[in-house]
């Protein structure tokens, strides 16, 4: 796997323009374009923090098995859907589950 060709598709499918993902993680649109296109590798720290900007994770990116990252199709969907909220609306998110939670165990006492 070409690491920018992955790494650019990723980005344009998630709606990024370099400019826009540099500005999000700090590395200059010159050494993304340079990465993108092969010219320049990056370092794992710098390939994680530009695919943490995507909603990524390295084992994701790398294409881990998708059933030993998730035990089900729904919690990949939640992981990936959370992902893309800020982290306010995640914490919401979390605390609504939990709570749901909560009252179906009060439920079955």
């Amino acid at each position: 796997m070409e690491i920018g060709v992955y790494l650019k598709k990723l980005r344009i499918n998630k709606g990024k323009s370099v400019y826009a993902l540099a500005k999000e993680t700090g590395i200059s649109e010159n050494h993304i374009h340079r990465i993108e296109k092969g010219i320049s590798q990056p370092s794992v720290s710098l390939l994680e923090k530009l695919l943490q900007a995507l909603g990524i994770t390295l084992s994701e990116f790398f294409g881990q098995d998708a059933e030993i990252l998730y035990p089900s199709t729904f919690e990949m969907e939640l992981i990936q859907a959370t992902r893309q909220l800020d982290d306010e609306r995640a914490e919401t998110v979390l605390h609504l589950i939990k709570l749901m939670g909560v009252s179906k165990e009060k439920k079955h006492l």
